[in-house]
C-alpha cells in the first residue's frame, strides 16, 4: 500500500479498492479499501512472530545470554482463539460499515449533519431517524496476563489504522477513514478521562484538535458523548476498543446506570462496533442493559480461560523449545513439559513462554541445571 503522512498526524495508507465475493460489501468504498477477507493459513501467516535465533549463541557467555532469552517477549503462536478473534474483528468492521456508506444518500446526510455540528459547536445526542445502525459488539473477559490486550493488537495490526480516500469510481471522495481506534481507561475510573482520551488519541492520528475544543473546560460526560459520536461519524471510525474497562469507578462515573447507558449509547448512537476487554472484575460494569444491547449482534462474547494442558500447549511449547540459550542442547520431554506447564499455570502467565524460561527454581528442585548453564 501507498503511505502517505497526515499533516500534524500518524502514518496512513492510500485507498486501494478490491473486488468483493460477498455482495453486500461491494459498492461500499469503506469496505473494499480493507485488507481482504483472510483465510485461516493467511492469519497464522500474518499473526506469527519468532524472533531470530542462532544456535551458535550458546556459545556465548551467560550474562550475554540472558540478554538474548528477552527477545522470547517478541514471540506471538497463534492458537485457536486467536483464529477465533481475529474473525470476530474482520466480521464486526465490515457489518458496521454496511449501514454507513457514504454514496447512500442517508448516510451522506448524516456526515454533513456532524460535519456542521461539529464547526458550529451545535449538537444533540441522537442518531439519524433514516438511519439505522448495523453496528454490533462483544467483549473479552479473562484473569490478568492471559494475553488479551497481546492479541487484540496483533489482530488490529492487520489493518491499517488510517486510510486516506480522495477518488472512488471516478467521483470526488476526500476522506480519512479511521479503521480502528484503541483506547485503555484511565485510572482515575472516570467517564469523562475515557472521552478526553477519545479526543487525545483522534488528535494525535488525524492532527485535529478536538481536545482543546471539547476536552477542557466544564463541559459534562453528555456533551463528550455527543461530540465523540459527531467525531465517529465523520471519521468513519470502524471500531473502538476499550481495554481496561475494570478500571471504571462506579462512583466517579455517576453509578452503575450511568456507565451501562454510555456503553449502550457508544454502540446505538454512534453506529460503531465496541469491544470491551476487561478483567473477571469488570463484569458487574456489563450485565443487563449492555448484555441486552449486545444480544442481537451474533457475534457472543470472549471468556479468555487460562490455557489448558491440551494440543495449544503443545503447539507453544513446540514452536517455542528450538529457542535455547543453554550450552546444552535439552530435548524436549513429557516431563519438561509437565514442568513448564505447572510453572507457567501456577505464576498465571499466560501471554508467552518467556516468562516460563526465566523461572529457575523447580527445574533445580528436580536436578536440571539453571537456566545460566
Amino acid at each position: 500500500m501507498n503511505k502517505v503522512i497526515i499533516p500534524n498526524g500518524a502514518n496512513a495508507v492510500v485507498a486501494e479498492y478490491k473486488e468483493q465475493l460477498i455482495p453486500e460489501y461491494s459498492g461500499n468504498p469503506f469496505i473494499e479499501a480493507l485488507p481482504p477477507v483472510y483465510s485461516k493459513e493467511e492469519v497464522v501467516e500474518k499473526l506469527s512472530l519468532y524472533p531470530r535465533y542462532n544456535p551458535e549463541e550458546r556459545r556465548l557467555d551467560d550474562h550475554y545470554r540472558i540478554h538474548m532469552v528477552q527477545r522470547l517477549f517478541q514471540c506471538f503462536q497463534p492458537l485457536s482463539i486467536h483464529f477465533d478473534l481475529e474473525s470476530r474483528i474482520s466480521r464486526v468492521i465490515r457489518q458496521g460499515y454496511l449501514a454507513r456508506n457514504p454514496f447512500k444518500p442517508s448516510y451522506a446526510e448524516s456526515l454533513q449533519d456532524g460535519y456542521k455540528a461539529i464547526q458550529s459547536m451545535k449538537w444533540e445526542l441522537s442518531s439519524n431517524a433514516s438511519f439505522r445502525t448495523t453496528a454490533s459488539g462483544f467483549t473479552i473477559i479473562g484473569v490478568s496476563g492471559m494475553g488479551k490486550t497481546t492479541a487484540i493488537n496483533r489482530v488490529l495490526s492487520l489493518y491499517p489504522q488510517i486510510i486516506v480516500h480522495s477518488e472512488y469510481n471516478n467521483t470526488n471522495f476526500s476522506m480519512y477513514q479511521l479503521v480502528w481506534l484503541k483506547l485503555d481507561c484511565p485510572f482515575d475510573g472516570s467517564l469523562k478521562g475515557l472521552c478526553i482520551e477519545f479526543f487525545h488519541k483522534v488528535d494525535d492520528l488525524l492532527g485535529t484538535d478536538y481536545h482543546k475544543k471539547f476536552g477542557v473546560g466544564r463541559n459534562t460526560v453528555d456533551t463528550m458523548l455527543s461530540v465523540m459520536s459527531q467525531i465517529a461519524r465523520n471519521t468513519a471510525l470502524g471500531v473502538l476498543v476499550i481495554d481496561e474497562i475494570q478500571h471504571l469507578s462506579s462512583t466517579k462515573s455517576g453509578g452503575d446506570e450511568k456507565m451501562l447507558n454510555f456503553f449502550v449509547t457508544l454502540v446505538n448512537t454512534i453506529g460503531v462496533p465496541t469491544v470491551l476487554i476487561g478483567t473477571t472484575k469488570a463484569l458487574s460494569v456489563l450485565q443487563s442493559e449492555f448484555r441486552q444491547a449486545r444480544r442481537g449482534s451474533g457475534q457472543g462474547d470472549m471468556i479468555w480461560e487460562r490455557l489448558s494442558k491440551d494440543k495449544s500447549w503443545e503447539l507453544i511449547i513446540n514452536a517455542f523449545w528450538d529457542y535455547q540459550w543453554t550450552k546444552k542442547e535439552v530435548p524436549l520431554t513429557p516431563e519438561l513439559s509437565d514442568v513448564l506447564y505447572e510453572e507457567s499455570h501456577y505464576r498465571h502467565c499466560g501471554k508467552t513462554l518467556c516468562d516460563v524460561t526465566n523461572t529457575g527454581y523447580s527445574f533445580r528442585e528436580r536436578g536440571y541445571h539453571s537456566k545460566s548453564d
